[in-house]
């Protein structure tokens, strides 16, 4: 009897731990397109086919470049006919994404993401969108082959021309892989985008970012969030909002990773903005700037002394943006929770290489679209994760950056460097002062040696000379072991592509090998404290969304996940 219950004991014990293992943590890098948007290596069907995506939270479907794509230019397409495990489907969708749009036939194909490490991540058995034409403004071009939509589908659509569910999307076919899982959870740590206000259908770059090209933009965090990118104990949790139907851009679906947040305040010199009333925001990466209703980006650069108002955008024909003088000091600070999170000048306004500045907050032209989306720029400055949970509402999470981790070693880098110019004034003097003061005691010390000695050769009947002298004393200030050099980044270049011009599919297992460095430093915002407004112009927020956040249905942390360690 009692070996029966030991050994039923030990199988629960043994179930229990089972379900607890969490994946491990993949790190997927991504670099810098020629046309400046993020991307990443993906591998299509069982005889691979390289691609380079760029990525979305705004869709839940995978989208490639098909070989019949005229309009797709200067990047690899997919070719149906290569692929022995691709299964055709019924089907002819249209998505609109942004200010562009794309068609095509849909099938069934085998995927795989590529990390740092040059081993892979198979996602098979995908739902994908072949686009066979795309019109200006989407993504298809200067070395982007494809989209992973990184949206849940968990409401069922058929928006872009087909019935697309939650299993039609990566996280659906996750769970099928992983029957015993709850939760799909994922981080990104991000730089700053280099994409400034243009005049054309094409992303317009900055007059520094052409060498950028192929340079380190951040890292996926697949599976896991990285603990020590981020202040886990200052994460700020909101629910996706799961019933709004309206206030997005003409023609978009609405985005499923749609959160309320709490208001927003922006400090232009001694003047204060605010809006007090909670707002909808998609965060997204596909998008550079900071996006809002025109009511509301007026009200910001209205403050600015010489603003004016410019058809200049990163969303052509969507939003407009705005000419600022260069030296404007302006801090835009989003309130999510208990926390704020505040970009400055730094991000906030860009040079456009003729003695003119833009400031990247940009309003939407359309006055029905009363929603936000925060892009790469805002992303950039703090840490964000998402939790797909097997059942029940997802949510997303903010975080401040961990200063001292190698993810987010740039953020100090103005005020570090000034309070260390300062700190090594200060060890100098110190030290100088220690210097004098020793070289002083010890002329002090040696000559009440000389008069002792003398004292006691005449007071001595019988002088002697001391035969030992005395020993000298251990220097307490000995050389310390030196500050280790920051670490190379571990994102290694996978998908090296030099020019606009199509190019080979890359090789990923070799040059991941590298860990090259950043190949820019950008400025990041460390000041996530709150502050006092002064003079303080408030008005009403957008209205749409109800509920406000709280914490997830379930935390992504290693306890929150059940099942296998199967990916």
């Amino acid at each position: 009897m009692f070996s029966s219950k030991t050994s039923l004991l030990l199988s629960l014990c043994a179930s229990y731990a089972a379900a607890f293992t969490p994946p491990a943590r993949l790190d997927i890098p991504l670099l810098l397109s020629p046309g400046g948007r993020p991307m990443m290596g993906v591998g299509m069907s069982t005889q691979t086919q390289n691609f380079n995506f760029t990525l979305t939270t705004s869709l839940g479907y995978t989208v490639v470049a098909g070989k019949g794509c005229q309009e797709c230019s200067n990047t690899n397409l997919y070719d149906l006919s290569l692929s022995p495990s691709a299964k055709s489907l019924s089907g002819k969708p249209a998505v609109s994404l942004g200010d562009g749009g794309f068609q095509g036939s849909l099938i069934k194909e085998n995927c795989k993401l590529y990390t740092s490490n040059g081993s892979s991540w198979p996602y098979p058995n995908q739902t994908i969108i072949v686009a066979d034409n795309q019109s200006q403004g989407s993504p298809f071009t200067q070395s982007i082959s494809g989209l992973l939509g990184l949206g849940t589908l968990k409401n069922p659509t058929d928006s872009a021309g087909f019935s697309a569910s939650f299993d039609d999307g990566l996280y659906g076919q996750y769970y099928i892989r992983n029957p015993d899982a709850s939760n799909f959870t994922f981080g990104l740590d991000l730089k700053p985008s280099p994409v400034i206000p243009g005049n054309g259908s094409d992303l317009t770059l900055g007059p520094n970012a052409k060498s950028l090209a192929d340079g380190n933009v951040g890292t996926l965090h697949w599976l896991q969030p990285d603990q020590s990118a981020y202040q886990a104990d200052k994460v700020q949790w909101k629910s996706v909002q799961t019933s709004i139907t309206s206030g997005y851009l003409a023609n978009n679906t609405q985005p499923d990773l749609t959160v309320q947040l709490d208001g927003w305040a922006a400090k232009i010199g001694s003047n204060n903005v605010a809006v007090t009333d909670p707002i909808l925001v998609n965060v997204d990466p596909y998008y550079p700037g900071i996006y809002m209703p025109m009511s509301e980006a007026r009200l910001i650069h209205d403050a600015i002394s010489g603003s004016q108002q410019t058809q200049q955008s990163t969303i052509p024909g969507q939003t407009n943006s705005w000419i600022v003088p260069c030296d404007t000091q302006l801090q835009f600070t989003v309130v999510i929770s208990q926390q704020r999170f505040t970009v400055d000048q730094s991000v906030l306004i860009v040079h456009q290489g003729d003695g003119t500045c833009l400031s990247i907050i940009e309003g939407f032209t359309d006055s029905s679209v009363t929603q936000y989306i925060f892009g790469q720029n805002f992303i950039s400055q703090l840490y964000v994760i998402f939790n797909i949970p097997k059942s029940g509402i997802s949510s997303v999470g903010f975080a401040p950056r961990t200063v001292s981790s190698t993810a987010s070693r740039d953020i100090g880098a103005i005020v570090g460097g000034t309070v260390g110019g300062v700190a090594g004034v200060v060890a100098l003097g110190l030290l100088a002062f220690y210097l004098i003061r020793r070289r002083q005691d010890n002329t002090f010390f040696k000559r009440a040696a000389e008069i002792e000695e003398e004292h006691k050769v005449a007071s001595t009947v019988e002088p002697y000379t001391f035969g030992a002298a005395s020993p000298s004393l251990p220097n307490p200030y000995a050389a310390g072991a030196g500050y280790a050099s920051p670490p190379a980044s571990a994102h290694a270049p996978l998908l090296g592509m030099h020019d606009a011009g199509a190019a080979p599919p890359p090789t990923y297992e070799e040059a991941s090998e590298s860990g090259l460095p950043s190949p820019r430093g950008y400025p990041r915002d460390a000041k996530m404290g709150y502050y006092t407004d002064r003079r303080e112009t408030m008005m009403s927020g957008v209205a749409g969304g109800s509920g406000s956040g709280g914490s997830p249905p379930v935390s992504p942390d290693r306890s929150a996940f059940t099942g296998s360690s199967i990916v």
